[in-house]
């Protein structure tokens, strides 16, 4: 199927109708696709008990590596995409989709296979301690088997929004969350299948999603299709790069989410980890709608670029911050004014106590992150939109690396306590500075900011 530059709908539309367009269906999916993490902890946390809420939040940096490596092919994927659809190189498109989704599914299956054999290791060595082990056991070993269709699900959201049709994108994820709350509903509270339920319900609604998402391809309703000529496999390596930065915030979170359970638990033991996890849900969430609005970026900036219409860019970079900054503000003041409310979601105070007042003092630092995370984010996406992937990853890295992690040795030696709470939010302000440079100072981004 052929298209024309000028029925792209990214090319020539008015710009906000077309950047709510692809965002809002973007942000609901999101919003569906993290509430299956948010979903999982308030029913562990309440129906369950902290222990195996603290080994969710364990297993966690591994599921999110897994997510990560479907993001960085699928993001740098997705930008030569836009920019060969931009071209109406049709035939290169689809050789490029071919590849992302043959490369997602062995490298998730080789996980699993790991996972399924090594689990006990991969638990003590993701920072479960004796209380914690035999619940993230479980827990990997149930969630490893559904690796592929989450990895699957990611892909062919971002590529079926790419192939023009963003609305069966989010359905297919909001119908995927409302599976998964139906499931952790009977499996958890009316079956008492414990952390195994909550597994199960997860990988049910990445299967139902994935089958959905699958129909756009099938039934040849886009651009997009399977092909054998799929041409150089190194094409991969390329758009791995380009998306590098992608799997490096997502990996970085992971290793952040790994420094902070070992601090926590040598620190404060096993209620330090249940106080984490709650602080972790809400800067998941928040980095989700953020990643929504970045990802939604990525194909109008890239087929744009392709174009060469640097003013449509612009714009759509300046509605995408007004949108995090929105997101991170509304996160902060909820901080400010309900921390309780919202930690008591997955704490219950009258079960863990101490847990509970560990995360409230936490929410008082940590609550200045969420101004910073979401600019950090946009720009990350539109630097790996206008392919200069080292920019991404320097800021990728910052965040969610290098400065974090720095911040976690240096600040309980200076601080205390307080120190822990206070490194996010310190890695996030630094790298937004560094990251508004490179934006002053790069050629591209310059003529945009001219345009």
């Amino acid at each position: 199927m052929n298209i024309n530059n000028n029925d792209l709908e990214i090319l020539k539309s008015n710009v906000s109708t077309t950047f709510f367009k692809f965002t809002l269906p973007n942000v609901i999916g999101f919003i569906a696709m993290s509430s299956v993490v948010l979903v999982d902890g308030y029913f562990v946390g309440n129906y369950v008990n902290g222990v195996a809420l603290a080994a969710v939040n364990i297993i966690i940096p591994l599921v999110t590596l897994v997510y990560g490596i479907s993001i960085m092919l699928t993001i740098g994927g997705a930008v030569r995409i836009g920019k060969f659809l931009g071209e109406n190189q049709i035939n290169n498109a689809a050789a490029i989709f071919t590849k992302i989704i043959v490369a997602i599914t062995l490298i998730s299956l080789f996980t699993t296979l790991i996972c399924l054999i090594f689990s006990r290791q991969i638990s003590i060595l993701l920072g479960a301690n004796e209380e914690i082990l035999p619940y993230a056991n479980i827990y990997l070993k149930t969630i490893s088997i559904f690796f592929v269709f989450q990895s699957l699900e990611y892909a062919l959201s971002v590529l079926t929004r790419t192939d023009g049709n963003p609305y069966l994108a989010s359905t297919a994820v909001i119908l995927g969350a409302i599976i998964n709350f139906v499931c952790d509903y009977i499996f958890i509270v009316n079956m008492n299948m414990e952390l195994v339920g909550a597994a199960l319900g997860t990988g049910i609604s990445f299967v139902i999603s994935t089958i959905v998402l699958s129909f756009h391809f099938i039934l040849k309703k886009g651009s997009l299709y399977l092909t054998k000529k799929v041409g150089e496999w190194k094409e991969l390596l390329i758009a791995g790069y380009n998306g590098s930065s992608e799997l490096l915030s997502e990996v970085s979170a992971g290793i952040i989410a790994v420094a902070f359970n070992w601090i926590m638990v040598t620190k404060l033991g096993t209620q330090g980890v249940e106080a984490f996890t709650a602080i972790n849900y809400a800067i998941w969430a928040t980095n989700m709608l953020a990643y929504a609005t970045g990802d939604s970026l990525v194909p109008l900036i890239a087929i744009n670029y392709g174009a060469g219409n640097l003013l449509r860019i612009k714009q759509f970079i300046y509605l995408a911050r007004i949108s995090v900054l929105s997101i991170g503000g509304i996160m902060f003041i909820l901080f400010i004014i309900i921390p309780d409310v919202l930690i008591g979601l997955f704490i219950v105070p009258s079960q863990s106590p101490e847990a509970f007042n560990i995360a409230i003092e936490f929410s008082k630092y940590v609550k200045y992150a969420f101004l910073f995370i979401g600019l950090n984010i946009v720009l990350t996406a539109v630097f790996t939109a206008i392919h200069k992937p080292t920019h991404s990853v320097l800021i990728a890295l910052l965040r969610g690396m290098i400065l974090t992690l720095l911040f976690i040795y240096i600040m309980p030696h200076i601080f205390g306590d307080i120190g822990i709470y206070i490194a996010v939010p310190l890695a996030e302000i630094l790298t937004f500075i560094v990251a508004s440079y490179l934006w002053r100072k790069n050629p591209i981004t310059k003529r945009i900011i001219k345009a």
